[in-house]
């Protein structure tokens, strides 16, 4: 899990994100988003720290991903993530 960035490092977080987490699904077993052409963030109110990776194709939901910090919800920047689930 070593090339799993620092939960506090947002700005590399937020890059695995939009990369497809391709890094964190090799990392974790039975974790694996399908093939998508789309995704869509959305964030706890003013900050930083994502809510929801609504992975898309051909317009229709094929995962979404949830994030859930260690404050629930978040209410500061680079907020301390402690688990991200899989729908």
């Amino acid at each position: 899990m070593d090339d799993i960035p620092s939960i506090l490092d947002t700005a590399k977080f937020r890059h695995l994100v939009l990369d497809g987490v391709s890094n964190i699904a090799n990392s974790i077993q039975g974790f694996q988003i399908p093939e998508y052409d789309e995704l869509a963030l959305t964030y706890y109110g003013s900050t930083n720290n994502i809510a929801t990776v609504a992975y898309n194709k051909a317009s229709v939901v094929v995962a979404t991903l949830t994030l859930t910090y260690s404050v629930q919800p978040p209410t500061v920047n680079d907020a301390n993530l402690v688990m991200v689930s899989i729908a």
